[in-house]
């Protein structure tokens, strides 16, 4: 009987102790499961459905949205109505229980915005425990005014970043449409600034032939774009196998480099006037005679040379569809594609050098002393290539002054003050006093200050743009320069514009001397924190930062936010239009 009275009782004080902590045996709830939330989107508005457990209630004032650089976005409204409690940690406060629905406005985020954060916090009332403040980050998809109702799972690119566009494309093409892509890309890139320096080049080569054809002039401009292909397929090759790491045309636009290249193009041009006939040592000559015997004439081999040197040389600047197609291939790992997709980017930029080729047999003159004259019009335009390489590390004024005096000079060659007789002679008499005319208003607005040849700019309104002491722009070529003023700025809670530039970068000097001296991008710019990192001299540390922020040289425009952190889907590879960007600055909040 004392057995059973017992065991009666153990059974009742272990139901006792069961039932007096079965609340606590588990604990409190964990917050994603007291407080659970899903997300949708429908067009312009994200909607966000709290969900939550009993005795557990979420502060409505506590609820914040934020970009991802921490600047605050206020535009999210709750569809219930808050009850009011006396909250033992803040006072009176308004609350949610069972659900809440926050409902934000997508409207008025910037177009580079990708994703959101947003933070909650939330209390179990039946214990007094109060949640550490929650956070999370959503994706955003792009929305127009026919976009449906669409799940919050990816994010789509609604930036002015070419590149990445670029990028994105290509990532989801199949071989045939992106070596198609390529070929396309080359041929928009024929007409940029950079690579328009070839066609005289392509030219001089086409009237120093002899016997010139239509077949010859074909075989010559495609030799030469062939040795264009050939080098960018060897280039597209090892960026394949080394990555974005590899970028030779910057290496060759040291100030050494770039003065040999003028020296030999200065010979050529020499060449073009007849001061002497251009021979190679015979223990070369001889072999490239032998080859060329079966070829029917011309150094197929040095024309070959040429379109691979100045694939090189002559065309550095990286341009958006450049920079995307540089790293598509540096994501794949690709050598051979690689190869492939820049021969095609090479075929693509030097269709329009074949067509110049072809054609150059029935506009220009034939033997003769026409000729001569025309010979010595494509020694001017070598000489033209020879400056404008020099052009890019020689200080503005002395650049200007060899334009001044490369014109004037031709122009009096021309016969612009001789005598004249018969129509063809007065016509291009009439084009060299033109000539002559547009390099004395050059000269003369090489006095008054100016080194621009597109516009004078001479007021007095924009006398400070023009003087060398502009400090529109904090210039550092140090990358510990540079990541201190990233650190300054963020101290001081400011946007950070940074100008990857160079002096051999001819669509960096094009955006210097037009762009950034608008007044109204200024305006606009006056908001951030503005530095140029010059790159000219391209160090060790400048490599290692276009490594770090996917790049491939400049010109590039880049942005950080308010927390020190670079905006990617805001950065803007290449140049680009005063329209645009004033539009793309708008999207900031200042």
């Amino acid at each position: 009987m004392a057995r059973y009275l017992f065991l009666l009782l153990l059974t009742i004080a272990s139901t006792s102790w069961a039932g007096l902590f079965s609340n606590d045996a588990t604990g409190p709830l964990p917050a994603h499961e007291a407080i659970q939330f899903t997300s949708e989107q429908n067009q312009q508005t994200l909607i966000i459905s709290f969900t939550l457990a009993d005795n557990i209630y979420l502060y409505r004032d506590k609820f914040a949205v934020q970009l991802l650089d921490k600047t605050p976005y206020p535009h999210a409204t709750f569809a219930e109505q808050a009850e009011t409690i006396s909250d033992p940690n803040f006072g009176d406060v308004a609350v949610f229980y069972y659900a809440a629905t926050a409902n934000i406005d997508l409207s008025q985020l910037p177009t580079y915005t990708q994703q959101l954060k947003i933070r909650y916090q939330g209390c179990d009332e039946a214990i007094g425990l109060c949640y550490p403040p929650q956070t999370a980050v959503l994706d955003i998809e792009s929305f127009t005014a026919s976009t449906p109702a669409v799940n919050n799972t990816a994010a789509k690119d609604t930036s002015l970043n070419q590149a990445s566009g670029i990028l994105g494309f290509l990532q989801n093409a199949g071989l045939a449409l992106i070596l198609a892509t390529f070929l396309v890309l080359g041929m928009g890139l024929t007409f940029t600034p950079c690579v328009l320096p070839m066609m005289p080049i392509i030219s001089s080569i086409i009237a120093g032939q002899k016997h010139l054809t239509p077949k010859r002039g074909f075989v010559l401009s495609s030799i030469y774009v062939l040795g264009m292909a050939i080098t960018y397929a060897v280039a597209g090759v090892v960026v394949g196998s080394l990555g974005a790491s590899f970028n030779i045309q910057i290496y060759m636009q040291q100030p050494w480099v770039l003065s040999i290249f003028a020296v030999l193009f200065v010979l050529l041009s020499l060449a073009m006037f007849g001061v002497y006939e251009l021979r190679l040592p015979r223990f070369i000559q001889d072999p490239i005679d032998r080859l060329n015997q079966k070829q029917q004439g011309g150094s197929l081999i040095s024309v070959l040379l040429m379109g691979a040197l100045s694939a090189i040389v002559v065309s550095p600047c990286v341009s958006a569809p450049l920079a995307g197609a540089l790293l598509y291939i540096s994501s794949t790992g690709d050598a051979v594609l690689g190869g492939l997709a820049l021969f095609a980017l090479g075929l693509g930029m030097g269709l329009p050098l074949i067509i110049i080729g072809t054609t150059g047999a029935y506009v220009l003159p034939k033997a003769g002393p026409w000729m001569d004259a025309v010979k010595h019009f494509f020694g001017v335009l070598l000489l033209a290539v020879a400056w404008w390489l020099l052009g890019r590390f020689i200080p503005e004024t002395l650049y200007m002054s060899g334009w001044i005096a490369l014109l004037g000079i031709y122009t009096v060659m021309l016969g612009a003050f001789e005598p004249a007789h018969g129509y063809g002679k007065r016509f291009i008499k009439a084009l060299a006093l033109l000539g002559f005319v547009f390099a004395s208003a050059l000269l003369f607005k090489l006095v008054l200050g100016s080194t621009q040849v597109s516009r004078p700019n001479i007021d007095s309104t924009n006398s400070e743009v023009i003087s060398k002491k502009d400090r529109f722009f904090e210039v550092t070529s140090s990358n510990s320069e540079l990541q201190q003023k990233l650190s300054n700025a963020k101290a001081n809670e400011k946007l950070v514009f940074v100008d990857v530039y160079a002096d051999w970068c001819i669509e960096c000097k094009i955006m210097s001397n037009t762009l950034f001296k608008d007044a109204e991008v200024r305006d606009e710019l006056s908001h951030f924190v503005r530095i140029k990192y010059d790159m000219t001299d391209f160090t060790d540390e400048h490599k290692a930062f276009l490594e770090q922020h996917n790049l491939f040289g400049p010109p590039a425009l880049l942005f950080f936010g308010l927390n020190g952190d670079a905006l990617p889907e805001a950065h803007i590879i290449g140049d680009i239009k005063k329209a645009e960007f004033l539009r793309h600055l708008q999207q900031f909040d200042h």
